[in-house]
C-alpha cells in the first residue's frame, strides 16, 4: 500500500499534464477547423489553455502540488520542497503525460495518431520570449507558494496573457514543448526547435528564482 501511495503523486502529474496537453492541442485542432482567422484561432486556443490549466491545477494541487512542468519541479527540488528521486518521477510522468495528451488530441480530431511537427519556431526573439514567459511563471509560483489558491488563478492568467504578448506564444514548459513535436498542427513545434526552447525555459526558471528572491514579499 505504501508503494501505491508513493505513486499517487506522479500518477496525478501524468494525468493532469495529459489534460493540459489535450486542452492545448485539442483546442488548436478545433480552432483551426472553425476559422482561418489566425487571431481568432489564437484567442480560442489561449482561452482553452488557460481554462484547462486552471482545472488541472485545481485537481492536482492537493495530491502532487500541481507542478505539471519539469522546470517547476526543478525549482521545487532546488528549494527542497521535493526530493530529487521524487522529482525525477515527476518529470518522467509530466513528459509521458504530455505526449499522451497530444496523441489523444490528434486522434480525437481524426488526425494521424502520431505526427511529426514541421513548424519551425526559431530566432532570438522567440528565445527571449520563452525566457520571459518562464521567468514570470516561476516568479508567480514562488511569490505565492504559501497560497496555492492564488497560484491557481494567477498562473493561468499569466499564461493566457503571455500567449499574446510573447512571440513564442508562451510554451514555458519543457514537457509540453517536447509533446508538441508530435502534432503537425497549429500548436506544433518542429523537433529541431526544441533544444533552444528548453534552454530558454531553464534560463527563465533561473531568472524567475532570482526575481522571487530579489523582490520577496516579506
Amino acid at each position: 500500500m505504501a508503494d501505491v501511495g508513493a505513486l499517487k503523486a506522479p500518477a496525478t502529474e501524468f494525468v493532469a499534464t495529459a489534460l493540459l496537453a489535450l486542452a492545448i492541442v485539442g483546442s488548436g485542432h478545433m480552432a483551426s477547423g472553425l476559422t482561418d482567422d489566425l487571431a481568432l484561432t489564437l484567442l480560442i486556443n489561449g482561452l482553452a489553455i488557460a481554462a484547462g490549466l486552471a482545472v488541472a491545477i485545481k485537481l492536482a494541487a492537493p495530491i502532487s502540488g500541481a507542478h505539471l512542468n519539469p522546470v517547476v519541479t526543478l525549482v521545487m527540488a532546488f528549494y527542497k520542497k521535493i526530493t530529487p528521486v521524487k522529482g525525477l518521477f515527476y518529470v518522467v510522468a509530466q513528459i509521458s503525460g504530455a505526449v499522451s495528451g497530444v496523441l489523444i488530441a490528434n486522434y480525437l480530431f481524426g488526425e494521424n495518431f502520431v505526427q511529426s511537427a514541421s513548424q519551425l519556431r526559431s530566432g532570438t526573439n522567440l528565445f527571449i520570449a520563452e525566457i520571459i514567459a518562464t521567468a514570470g511563471l516561476i516568479w508567480i509560483i514562488l511569490a505565492y507558494l504559501k497560497k496555492p489558491e492564488v497560484i491557481g488563478i494567477y498562473v493561468p492568467l499569466w499564461i493566457f496573457s503571455a500567449i499574446f504578448f510573447t512571440s513564442s506564444t508562451a510554451f514555458a514548459n519543457p514537457a509540453i514543448s517536447i509533446a508538441r513535436t508530435f502534432t503537425d498542427s497549429f500548436t506544433g513545434i518542429a523537433i529541431e526547435s526544441i533544444p533552444a526552447f528548453i534552454l530558454a525555459q531553464l534560463i527563465g526558471a533561473s531568472l524567475g528564482v532570482a526575481l522571487a528572491k530579489g523582490f520577496k514579499n516579506e
